[in-house]
């Protein structure tokens, strides 16, 4: 087997099976090593926000743990559907897996052909960005015709009998863009050739200059569904939000500063081919209630070589 013909291999940080449990009944992230632990750290703060009986402890225990034991088992039952899928599933538009130049704005390939040029630094990029909050920033990524064909593949999967994973605890609707197959011709090109070049100035203090894994999902919102998204922070070094389109109004997104308890920076996410960036290192965010129906494409990408 060469080089090229291995499976990549990203790398996922300890703290996953341990941290930011949400409990939705609460709006609280928790971390859960011990049942001991759990019930030093958060049985008084559960007994204030609401959790008054003995039983509503235990079953707040039990959902935990139920997610730690989802978490350690997640890379095979993720496997299992991501085998399922390309067993069962027909792709409506077999081109948007693979990652295509003409999907990106010219606007976007001219600021990455800045960044990979010799004389490129920050300032100079600066000037070519939106800034939507203090380092977040705000730029077209993708033509709209290529929203529109990935809305509809996505779609199209969703009406399919295929298995379906949920992309993140907080999140009901939205699919892991991995199991559907596009990690290894859309998103590891998106990360390595276009986004790198672009955190490297941004984040260089983060790890922008050496990303090396990722984790991308779609979500959907919309009514009957999920509307909002709760206070959190992302775990990876960086985090980019791509509305795919779809008329929805409100959907305004927040961004606080690292280990603030409300957000105080409010950027509207509102046009389809808009992409923001944020280093988790200075932000947590929020989403408001989005009247949908709406869809964003998130990648978080982090690296193991920061510490």
């Amino acid at each position: 087997m060469t080089e090229t013909d291995r499976e990549p291999q990203f790398y996922l940080c300890s703290c996953f099976t341990t941290d930011n449990i949400f409990l939705h009944d609460y709006k609280l992230h928790v971390r859960y090593v011990s049942g001991q632990q759990f019930r030093r750290d958060y049985q008084k703060l559960l007994l204030r926000l609401g959790c008054v009986l003995d039983q509503q402890f235990e079953d707040v225990l039990k959902k935990v743990s139920q997610e730690v034991d989802r978490r350690r088992q997640l890379a095979v039952t993720s496997a299992e559907r991501a085998a399922a899928i390309k067993r069962m599933y027909q792709p409506l538009h077999h081109h948007v897996y693979r990652l295509q130049e003409t999907y990106l704005t010219s606007e976007f390939k001219q600021l990455v052909e800045y960044c990979r040029s010799r004389n490129a630094n920050k300032e100079g990029l600066l000037l070519l960005l939106k800034v939507a909050a203090p380092r977040v920033y705000r730029l077209p990524v993708f033509e709209k015709h290529f929203c529109e064909e990935l809305v509809e593949e996505l779609e199209h999967f969703e009406q399919s009998s295929a298995p379906t994973g949920r992309p993140n605890t907080m999140n009901h609707y939205g699919i892991p863009l991995n199991e559907l197959g596009f990690d290894e011709g859309f998103v590891t090109p998106l990360r390595e050739q276009y986004l790198q070049p672009i955190t490297s100035l941004l984040y260089p203090d983060c790890g922008g200059h050496s990303l090396d894994s990722h984790k991308a999902f779609v979500v959907k919102y919309a009514l009957k569904e999920d509307l909002d998204l709760s206070y959190h922070y992302d775990n990876a070094e960086i985090t980019l939000n791509v509305s795919l389109g779809k008329e929805f109004t409100d959907g305004n997104l927040y961004f606080g500063d690292m280990r603030q308890v409300k957000p105080r920076c409010p950027y509207l996410r509102r046009s389809a081919r808009r992409l923001n960036t944020r280093s988790q290192q200075d932000f947590s965010i929020e989403a408001n209630t989005c009247t949908g129906p709406c869809q964003f494409l998130v990648v978080s990408a982090g690296t193991s070589s920061f510490g």
